[in-house]
């Protein structure tokens, strides 16, 4: 099982654009928490989902796949526009056997 948790506008985009890695834009952050008994892996994309529509999230940063351990977190990074956020409920990975993990978007608090 894997616990999603979106934040915009993250402090972390000024680290990863002057302090770390030269990424600039970077205004989004994501935490993957398995919660789960087993390591999951999900590679780096995803998709935001809304009443009719869907948008694909590929540049998610690092990129490759993320092999996450029982009770650990993955945090990826991205760029993403509060326009287009806004526009979506929920978010989507899918794990390397096809598993998906939503997440609403816009959580209360």
């Amino acid at each position: 099982m894997l616990e999603i948790h979106v934040i915009m506008n993250s402090s972390i985009e000024d680290v990863l654009s002057f302090k770390c890695c030269n990424l600039h834009d970077q205004n989004c952050e994501i935490h993957l928490k398995n919660i789960g008994p087993d390591p999951i892996r999900v590679p780096s994309s995803c998709e935001l989902i809304g009443e009719d529509s869907a948008f694909r999230v590929d540049t998610l940063y690092p990129g490759g796949t993320y092999t996450i351990a029982p009770g650990d977190v993955a945090a990826c990074y991205c760029n993403l526009g509060e326009e287009v956020f806004a526009r979506y409920q929920s978010i989507v990975f899918t794990d390397t056997e096809g598993r998906q993990y939503r997440a609403p978007l816009n959580e209360p608090g």
